[in-house]
C-alpha cells in the first residue's frame, strides 16, 4: 500500500497544478474543486507539491490505519514542509468531493484554511475515505 501511494504521490506531484490524484480519483477532483472555489474568491490556485503530497498521503494513511480523523503529527508535517506558513483540512467518509468542500466552507476554520492567501502550494490525498488537504506557502 505504501509503494502504491508513493508512486500515487510522485504521479500528482509531476501533474498540472489543477490535477492531483488519488486512487479513485477523490483528491484530484477535490483539487480541482479548491482551485475553482479559491479562484472564485480571487486568490491564485494553489500548485500540486510533491513534499506537501507526500505528507498528506502520509497522514490520510495513518487516519486510515487508526480509523481515527486527526490533526495529530501537524507540527512534525509543518515542520517538514519547511514552509513558514501551512494550513490543513481532513475529513472522513464523505461521499463527493463537492460534500467535503460544502462542509469545509460551513466551518469557519476549514473554510479560512481553503481561503489563506499566504499558501500557494498543495497536497490532497484521501485513502479509504480519509482525506488529507494539507497547503504551504
Amino acid at each position: 500500500m505504501r509503494r502504491l501511494l508513493t508512486a500515487l504521490a510522485i504521479a500528482i506531484a509531476t501533474s498540472t497544478p489543477a490535477c492531483a490524484q488519488s486512487m479513485d480519483g477523490f483528491g484530484r477532483h477535490l483539487a480541482e474543486l479548491i482551485n475553482r472555489y479559491r479562484e472564485s474568491h480571487g486568490l491564485s490556485p494553489l500548485a500540486l507539491a510533491q513534499d506537501l503530497v507526500t505528507l498528506a498521503a502520509e497522514h490520510s494513511t495513518d487516519m486510515a490505519t487508526r480509523r481515527q480523523l486527526t490533526h495529530e503529527g501537524f507540527r512534525d508535517r509543518f515542520n517538514r514542509s519547511g514552509s513558514r506558513v501551512c494550513v490543513e483540512n481532513v475529513g472522513w467518509n464523505y461521499p463527493t468531493a463537492e460534500a467535503l468542500l460544502e462542509g469545509w466552507r460551513h466551518s469557519p476554520e476549514h473554510h479560512r484554511n481553503l481561503l489563506e492567501p499566504k499558501v500557494a502550494r498543495m497536497g490532497v490525498v484521501a485513502d479509504a475515505r480519509f482525506v488529507t488537504y494539507f497547503a504551504c506557502l
